[in-house]
């Protein structure tokens, strides 16, 4: 029974591994980078390369401020919309698929720690079936300059 058990955590451990490989990325910005509220941010969205077919519904690119260093769960609340709109990625060897974006923060937002989140709806398979996936990368929100 022990094994059985230590067999399933493997496999779900190792379908969580292959399925982070396909999932949408945010190349840019890096963790950790410095963002200022009111100022332009380069975001870049990255799909890596899938065998089955897909169709592309759209993104949403969203920042959050974290209370107390505790991100809110990107499926639960994705803080201020920066753009929702069409992913039409461009084909890059090595990198998958990408579509740049430049966003503007919102003025408002508060200085400290940031994540700032990608939504991606697409369209997956011969017989399409919805996947919505989420990627981000954790963020310092800086103070006004």
């Amino acid at each position: 029974m022990k094994f059985f058990s230590s067999a399933v955590v493997l496999a779900a451990v190792a379908a969580s591994a292959i399925a982070s490989q396909f999932s949408i990325q945010l190349g840019y910005p890096t963790p950790g980078t410095i963002l200022f509220p009111g100022e332009n941010v380069n975001v870049q969205v990255i799909q890596p390369y899938h065998m089955d077919p897909k169709i592309q519904v759209g993104i949403a690119l969203a920042i959050n401020q974290c209370k107390n260093n505790v991100c809110d769960d990107p499926s639960q609340k994705l803080g201020s919309v920066l753009y929702a709109g069409r992913f039409e990625p461009n084909v890059s060897i090595g990198l998958g698929y990408y579509q740049n974006f430049t966003v503007t923060l919102p003025d408002y937002i508060g200085s400290g720690p940031g994540i700032l989140t990608v939504t991606h709806l697409v369209l997956t398979g011969l017989t399409p079936r919805p996947e919505l996936e989420y990627g981000n990368v954790s963020v310092i929100i800086g103070g006004r300059r």
